[in-house]
């Protein structure tokens, strides 16, 4: 009955909208917790050694895209069980489980809530791209993944709001120094202050918001509308038994199509790392960044402004470039990463990213204006990779949609991963030098791709025209 009032076009974007909506709503704990959980993880490990590992931030999203990547495997197979609707409220659950755990510190649940968290991140991608391609048709595809993604990208913003409030009224009106006044013998010594810690009661709350947001995204997905709109790329319909499954998600995975596209995978994941965690983390590791509170706020306003504003822009030139969303957005994406990385290289010690220090960066120290300026950058960059990906995936592989979209992030949290379990042992340069040296692999292996479904395309152009040609003919000679 609701789709029946509206019209095609408004109840694909009542959808779309609707879709992006809950994607903020889990988004705005599990993006905004990942900013400052290696540093709420080693102010706990500071005041409680036996609580939790040190590390166990950086351990802990290892965890989760582990998980992440074993799930991949099946959650296609999972989408045939049930629906796009069904999948994406399942993940939503896990995703809550999360910072729950957070009311009462524990080991054990930290990790499994971690594990579950990686499981929601499979089923909700695998979710989103049946849930978008059944409501969208060839030609609104690259905006409605745009729109969808910076309504959902604007999580960051919330979660801006939500870390500058609780900062201000549980740390904010402390008097913080800028240093550390030690008193040896009879001299008096003035050091570096200590890195930024969080009080038990600022993370009480902090997690407890976001753990609320969470359920409104639960109750969001369930609202869903579920009925496939007109002419969509594929329909939610699907009786694929779970042997069949397998053997597609099996075929997928070694499929040259998705071979050639590895590098651009493995890119976003091991950019995700850094912009989500690692380059955060570095912001409150620094000790002489300590007096600056807000840091975490501030970055993540400027991530979500980033991520919306690109969503926003790329959804327009998709109206009046035919596939802006390809080549040139991931061109314009490699770019931003490339200045994104330099940026930070400058202004970032070098061990920040593995332990609270003291040290010196290249040129310059952080500034509150500078780090608006990387996150707005860093966001942009994001949107761009996330919605070439997704827009890929969708006409790659035509019959295994599904399956491309897990294949994808499967390379995708191989490389978040990978970088997360080994991040206590990497320098900055690491990252900063690593990820432009990736952008560049991707871009040369993306090209390739790209022109191979254009040519496609414009052969099935030609053969639809030929074919309408021949009808018009025939139509013409019966006449006579």
């Amino acid at each position: 009955m609701f789709a029946e009032k509206l019209s095609a076009r408004n109840f694909e974007l009542v959808c779309v909208v609707m879709l992006g909506f809950g994607h903020l709503c889990i988004m705005t704990g599990c993006d905004s917790q990942a900013f400052i959980l290696e540093s709420v993880i080693h102010s706990i490990h500071e005041r409680d050694p036996s609580t939790i590992n040190s590390h166990a931030g950086y351990y802990g999203q290892a965890t989760c895209y582990l998980a992440f990547v074993l799930t991949c495997l099946l959650s296609p197979t999972f989408l045939y069980a049930t629906s796009a609707k069904t999948t994406l409220f399942i993940a939503s659950v896990c995703f809550t489980s999360f910072p729950l755990g957070f009311l009462y510190t524990n080991q054990y649940y930290y990790f499994f809530s971690a594990a579950l968290n990686g499981v929601g991140f499979a089923l909700y991608y695998t979710g989103n791209g049946g849930y978008l391609t059944s409501h969208s048709t060839r030609k609104t595809l690259e905006a409605n993944v745009s729109i969808s993604w910076a309504i959902g990208s604007s999580c960051m913003i919330v979660g801006s709001a939500i870390i500058a409030l609780i900062t201000y009224f549980t740390a904010g009106k402390q008097n913080i120094t800028t240093d550390v006044v030690e008193v040896v013998g009879n001299l008096t010594t003035v050091s570096a202050p200590f890195e930024r810690r969080f009080s038990d009661t600022e993370i009480y709350l902090l997690f407890s918001v976001f753990a609320v947001i969470s359920g409104i995204g639960n109750l969001t997905f369930l609202l869903l509308p579920s009925s496939d709109i007109d002419n969509c790329i594929e329909s939610s319909k699907k009786t694929v038994a779970f042997r069949d499954g397998i053997k597609l998600m099996g075929r997928a995975m070694i499929s040259p199509k998705m071979f050639i596209l590895i590098p651009m995978f493995i890119l976003t994941g091991v950019h995700t790392s850094f912009w989500v965690s690692i380059y955060p983390t570095t912001l409150t590791f620094n000790s002489y960044l300590s007096s600056m509170i807000y840091l975490p706020a501030i970055y993540s306003l400027g991530v979500g402004l980033g991520e919306t504003i690109m969503g926003m822009f790329i959804s327009f030139m998709s109206k009046r470039v035919k596939n802006f969303g390809m080549l040139p957005t991931l061109l314009i994406g490699c770019f931003l990463t490339s200045l994104y990385c330099l940026l930070i290289v400058l202004s970032t010690p070098a061990d920040a990213p593995m332990a609270p220090t003291n040290d010196l960066p290249w040129l310059f120290q952080p500034t509150r204006i500078l780090v608006f300026i990387i996150a707005l950058i860093g966001g942009m960059s994001d949107c761009c990779l996330c919605s070439v990906r997704s827009v890929i995936c969708a006409i790659a592989m035509p019959n295994r949609r599904d399956q491309a979209y897990s294949v994808s992030k499967f390379y995708q949290s191989i490389g978040t991963c990978v970088i997360f379990f080994i991040s206590p042992f990497l320098n900055i340069y690491y990252y900063t030098f690593g990820i432009p040296i990736l952008c560049i692999i991707a871009a040369v292996c993306f090209y390739h791709e790209a022109r191979r479904i254009n040519l496609m395309e414009q052969n099935m152009t030609m053969e639809l025209d030929q074919a309408a040609q021949r009808k018009r003919t025939s139509l013409y000679e019966t006449l006579e």
